[in-house]
């Protein structure tokens, strides 16, 4: 009686194991140790972070393309920066806490251009986009402690968040060094001009908070789309990967 096709999933499966005969498989394990140990040092004191492990990112390689897919594999084995896929605009944009996630060496080398061509820079971008989907950001209020704290008199048509722009502060910060008038604001009474304010230098500034655990459920929805049994795939790749 015959075999029942395989599916889907096994074919892929049996691709995986051909890793034992193909050195192709093992090619990037070099990039990927030396890539994942520059974001681990680099974000070593980040609130919340986890060492990356490197056959994690071996994995998800395995998963998102794999050495049978010879061109791919040779080009964007992270498979980021592909056609009409926002992720690497997302990561190299500014806008989404990419420039706190990755090493200036590595944000300094990606291109475009050259994430979607070079294995190395794929890897190195594929890691960063993961992060930068793991970490938890928020906005705080920085200043120098030694900064000169100054007066500042209200002048008419002064609010709070014009004083703030006008002296290079923040709104929070404000409140903070002038015990009691956020209060006053909260309940919308003016200030009275010749007031004399507290002032200092400061910025409301992007920051990391912390990290999302990283198991393989959450690589799976935080890095892929579309394919319900990638966490599963990449069981079975760590499986493999010694």
């Amino acid at each position: 009686m015959p075999l029942p096709p395989k599916t889907p999933f096994q074919l892929w499966k049996d691709t995986i194991d051909t890793e034992k005969t193909n050195p192709a498989w093992h090619g990037y394990d070099a990039i990927i140790k030396s890539t994942v140990d520059k974001y681990n040092a680099h974000l070593q004191s980040a609130p919340g972070f986890t060492a990356l492990d490197w056959k994690l990112i071996k994995a998800m390689a395995w998963t998102e393309t794999g050495a049978t897919a010879k061109l791919a594999w040779a080009t964007r084995p992270m498979q980021i920066g592909n056609k009409d896929d926002p992720g690497l605009a997302a990561l190299l944009g500014g806008k989404e806490g990419g420039e706190l996630i990755m090493p200036s060496d590595i944000a300094s080398g990606l291109t475009v251009q050259n994430v979607g061509t070079d294995p190395v820079k794929n890897i190195q971008a594929g890691v960063g986009y993961l992060l930068m989907r793991a970490a938890n950001f928020k906005y705080d209020d920085v200043w120098n402690p030694k900064a000169p704290i100054d007066e500042y008199k209200v002048a008419a048509g002064d609010s709070i968040d014009r004083i703030a722009k006008r002296t290079g502060s923040t709104v929070g910060h404000l409140y903070w060094l002038n015990p009691g008038l956020q209060s006053e604001m909260d309940q919308h009474r003016p200030l009275k001009i010749g007031r004399a304010l507290k002032v200092q230098k400061a910025t409301n500034t992007k920051m990391i908070a912390g990290f999302k655990s990283l198991d393989n459920a959450t690589v799976a929805r935080l890095y892929n789309v579309g394919d319900s049994r990638y966490a599963e795939k990449l069981a079975y790749c760590q499986g493999k990967i010694k």
